[in-house]
């Protein structure tokens, strides 16, 4: 159990972990927009029957979810921490590293649609909304190979 963790919160965390394998394992022909990329809405199912079936619901509040969510980029985050920026892709492709971070992306995936579903929040429609506003915000011609101003 990490330092400062409740049993709750540890159990939890490995449960979150257990459904999204199950999901990613489960071989079902999926229909989205990049391949292997789950429908958001079979994980949000996934983890709502999980939860139920343990009697979890009290546990499920947007600041819990939250807190939990940046823990688990915080343990993402540690994987590259200390990486040499021009050699983590590469290494991100080679086991255990790859496998890892695959785990902790999987962790950060489960909260956040757990969290937009105790919003209410459309992930979907909500992150293609935010790649269409950043679109005009930042023309081609004017942006091609320049990073953002975040004056």
């Amino acid at each position: 159990m990490r330092v400062g963790a409740s049993p709750e919160t540890e159990a939890r965390r490995a449960a979150i972990t257990l459904v999204t394998l199950a999901v990613r394992r489960s071989g079902r022909e999926r229909r989205c927009i990049l391949p292997g990329v789950s429908d958001l809405t079979e994980i949000r199912d996934a983890s709502r029957a999980f939860i139920a079936d343990r009697q979890w619901q009290q546990f499920q509040d947007p600041k819990s979810i939250l807190l939990a969510l940046v823990g688990e980029v915080g343990e993402l985050s540690e994987l590259l921490q200390w990486l040499p920026a021009d050699e983590a892709r590469s290494r991100l492709r080679e086991e255990p590293l790859h496998t890892r971070a695959a785990e902790e992306m999987a962790d950060v995936l489960v909260y956040l649609v757990g969290l937009a579903d105790q919003c209410g929040v459309d992930l979907g429609s909500a992150a293609l909304a935010k790649i269409k506003a950043s679109a005009d915000k930042y023309p081609t011609d004017q942006n091609r190979g320049v990073a953002p101003d975040k004056t």
